[in-house]
């Protein structure tokens, strides 16, 4: 599996994940309204679409890096 780093400079098992569906909705995004021959138009995808999905991608990332910094440092959010 690849292995990124995270902000700590620890390999990451989320961060490939998270890089991988942001690729995905970002591709769905550029090729919204493209003919694709046989298969038909690949449908539209909003800015309006595209700005939450890519948000919720990136808040799921970035959440669980602030919970593993501050369990580090012993700081409990309250979640188990």
């Amino acid at each position: 599996m690849i292995s990124l780093l995270d902000t700590r400079g620890k390999p990451s098992r989320t961060l490939p994940f998270v890089a991988v569906s942001w690729l995905v909705v970002t591709v769905r995004f550029a090729l919204g309204g493209l003919e694709l021959g046989p298969l038909g138009t690949m449908p539209a995808m909003t800015a309006a679409e595209y700005g939450p999905a890519v948000s919720l991608i990136l808040a799921i990332w970035i959440g669980r890096e602030w919970k593993a910094k501050d369990l580090e440092k012993g700081v409990s959010h309250g979640n188990g």
